[in-house]
């Protein structure tokens, strides 16, 4: 099934180990570090002060939530912006083809050659 070795979280395992008992200590270290993270308090001077990270405040609170918005709507702009310079592009590539062959057409029309065939170009009315 797998080499003979198991790897989690960095730790090799033996073959033979019991991954119910890995499974059940990694629940409890999640646990403990849940526990640790919702009891962080301090004694000063006889009061109980309770407080958390920053990032924990953050998280909690999803204060980041505008800032995702703001990358998201920024992702959206750029493809957008692309999109419609791919379209334009294209645009001006077909008009430029599409003159290039009524000049092309003009020419053999009038049978011109060398030096008189750059005197032809459509004049836009």
């Amino acid at each position: 099934m797998f080499a003979e070795c198991l790897q989690i979280d960095g730790t090799l395992l033996q073959p033979g180990f019991d991954m119910v008992a890995v499974r059940r200590s990694i629940d409890l270290i999640e646990e403990r570090l849940k526990k640790r993270s919702e009891s962080r308090e301090e004694r000063v001077g006889g009061q109980v002060l309770r407080w958390n990270y920053r990032s924990e405040i953050v998280q909690g609170l999803q204060l980041d939530r505008p800032h995702r918005n703001i990358w998201i709507s920024f992702a959206l702009i750029i493809m957008f912006g692309f999109a419609a310079f791919v379209k334009v592009k294209g645009d001006v590539i077909e008009s430029r083809r599409a003159e290039m062959a009524e000049r092309e057409r003009l020419r053999k029309e009038l049978h011109l050659t060398g030096e008189h065939r750059k005197t032809v170009a459509i004049v836009p009315t």
